[in-house]
C-alpha cells in the first residue's frame, strides 16, 4: 500500500494503475486493501484531472471488490454533539448514513 501511496504522491498514474492490477492479482482475497487501493488510484487520477477515470476506477472497482464496503467517514462537532457520517456502497446506489453521538 505505501508504494502505491508513493506512486499517488508522485503523480504517476501509469505506475499506479500497474501497482494495483499487481496487488489485484496477488491478492484477490484482500478486499479492505483492495478497496484502499482503489481509491489510492482514484485519487491519483483526480491529481491530475482525469476526473471521469478517477470516476469509473471508484464506482467500477469498489463494484467488483465488494457488494458492500464502508467508503467514507467525516465527523464533527456541534453544540455539544458529535456528528458521524459514513458513506457505504452497494451494487445498485450509494447510501449515506447520518449518526448523532452525545458528547
Amino acid at each position: 500500500m505505501a508504494l502505491l501511496s508513493g506512486a499517488r504522491n508522485h503523480r504517476n498514474f501509469t505506475l499506479s494503475q500497474k501497482i494495483f492490477d499487481r496487488m489485484n492479482y496477488l491478492f484477490p482475497d484482500q478486499k479492505e486493501a483492495l478497496i484502499s487501493g482503489s481509491v489510492l488510484l482514484s485519487n491519483t487520477y483526480s491529481s491530475i484531472g482525469e476526473d471521469e477515470q478517477a470516476k469509473e476506477v471508484r464506482f467500477n472497482r469498489l463494484k467488483q471488490i465488494g457488494k458492500n464496503s464502508v467508503i467514507g467517514m467525516a465527523w464533527t462537532e456541534a453544540n455539544g454533539q458529535l456528528v458521524v457520517k459514513k458513506s457505504y456502497f452497494n451494487k445498485k446506489q450509494r447510501i449515506k448514513v447520518l449518526y448523532i453521538i452525545e458528547i
